[in-house]
């Protein structure tokens, strides 16, 4: 109703929460790793503490709004941060909060290679509405522009990562008969 009508409403009906704005691939079509961007954002600004996180998410539920996107340059989840009480928080917490706090729409932008079978787990658990995949290719067309940066320790099968990332999240979601993500 509200684009037909150009009907502005009081709050936003998406918003995008950049949590990292770093990612451990160097994809030559991505600006990020440009000069210009790795001189822009530094250190504590590439990821967003939990406290900004909940209160983006606590002030998106008392508006009602309905969609929360958890990513936008950078990778997802490499997302780490602490609570209040020094508890880690990750991703998958991200995704629970959001959910539990009554956010319809909860998503986000992965290429997928760093996955834990954890992480997963928390992910399913949390029931995001759906994750997003980069993928740019099959196999070797996937390895050539998916590349771990040097100081990773992801070389050799990018593309079966990813696939195996995917089928143990089918799996696992299966096995709990759920339907999201």
């Amino acid at each position: 109703r509200r684009p037909n009508e150009f009907d502005p409403g009081e709050a936003p009906l998406a918003v995008a929460c950049e949590l990292v704005s770093s990612c451990n691939l160097s994809c030559s079509m991505c600006y990020t790793i440009t000069e210009e961007f790795q001189d822009s954002t530094v250190g504590n600004q590439r990821v967003l503490p939990w406290k900004i996180v909940k209160s983006i998410i606590d002030e998106c539920s008392i508006l009602r709004v309905p969609s929360i996107l958890f990513s936008w340059r950078g990778e997802s989840s490499i997302y780490k941060s602490k609570d209040e009480f020094g508890n880690k928080v990750d991703l998958g917490d991200v995704f629970a909060y959001a959910r539990k706090k009554g956010i319809l729409e909860v998503t986000c932008l992965t290429h997928g290679q760093l996955l834990s079978e954890e992480l997963i787990k928390k992910i399913v658990k949390a029931q995001p509405s759906w994750l997003s995949f980069s993928i740019d290719g099959l196999d070797k067309a996937y390895n050539k522009i998916r590349k771990p940066t040097k100081k990773d320790n992801l070389a050799g099968k990018p593309f079966e990562n990813v696939i195996r990332n995917l089928k143990f999240m089918k799996k696992y979601r299966d096995e709990l008969g759920q339907s999201r993500p």
